[in-house]
């Protein structure tokens, strides 16, 4: 799909938004943002197994057996796999063992996770102590969009990040940003920073920013859409369907967005894209003679 800069500029063209009293960009911003969010439950609710919300992560063993839940994950109940890999096993699967959840009241005397405050806890102090590693398979929420920034100029590690230029709505639109590559992909994200005017951030997160890359505004944000390009016309018409309400609150209030037809396709764009074939065709005719 093509960066939001493009996208805007289109949708600035189709509903006479050109000049200087039109819709800020900021403003647009967030009808893109909308939109991605409406397709994303709109996909979500009907195949929460579709390859664009795969997403697996590893964490480091620990003594407490107790990890944070990945930021991008969708929702705590999002989770479709905790595995565990315990001494120095790198064998099938990289050595990684199915983990089972359980209960709260199954916790004191059953080995397995249960999910609390956004953390997995893992229960059985021995068998804490010997796991090496944890992997968790989860559906991942969509990073939101934004149009860059500023270009990052220098970075002083674990210090700050200087821009080329002063950004005009970053510091408006959260305290969190991402950097995104030259295709508008996210780099680096949860760039947490304290400041509220200047082309210099203060922040800790530093490791993997360079000059060859953009700041957006965000903790987990990019510039152009996950989405495949074929979403790209429905990211289009629900911008262009807010801009024509939203002087008019009787019309926003009544407007359908996607129309059926539309939600439609959308749907049928993720109804199947499994890699592989649910069950083996049989192929031996042999087989199927009495």
């Amino acid at each position: 799909m093509r960066r939001l800069e493009y996208l805007i500029t289109e949708v600035r063209n189709s509903t006479d938004n050109k000049d200087t009293n039109g819709i800020s960009t900021p403003e647009i911003v967030g009808y893109f943002n909308s939109a991605q969010r409406y397709i994303e439950t709109l996909i979500f609710k009907n195949n929460p197994y579709a390859d664009l919300f795969k997403q697996q992560t590893e964490f480091a063993g620990n003594s407490t057996g107790i990890f944070d839940i990945p930021a991008d994950c969708y929702s705590v109940n999002s989770i479709s796999l905790i595995e565990g890999r315990f001494g120095g096993d790198t064998g099938n699967n990289n050595g990684y063992t199915r983990i089972k959840p359980i209960s709260e009241s199954e916790f004191s005397y059953m080995f397995g996770y249960m999910i609390r405050n956004n953390k997995v806890y893992i229960s059985g102090l021995n068998s804490v102590q010997q796991l090496n590693s944890l992997r968790i398979t989860y559906f991942k929420k969509l990073p939101s969009l934004d149009v860059r920034q500023a270009k990052v100029q220098s970075v002083i590690a674990n210090t700050s990040i200087t821009m080329a230029t002063t950004p005009t709505d970053l510091y408006t639109m959260g305290d969190a940003a991402s950097t995104v590559d030259v295709l508008g992909d996210q780099v680096v994200s949860g760039i947490y920073f304290t400041d509220t005017s200047g082309a210099t951030l203060t922040t800790t997160t530093t490791s993997g920013v360079d000059n060859t890359q953009w700041i957006v505004s965000g903790s987990n944000a990019c510039n152009r859409s996950q989405l495949p390009d074929s979403c790209e016309t429905y990211l289009l018409d629900y911008v262009r369907q807010r801009i024509y309400t939203r002087n008019n609150y009787e019309d926003a209030q009544k407007q359908m967005y996607f129309t059926e037809q539309q939600k439609s396709e959308i749907i049928s764009i993720f109804s199947k894209n499994k890699k592989d074939e649910d069950s083996v065709p049989i192929t031996d005719v042999e087989f199927l003679r009495f």
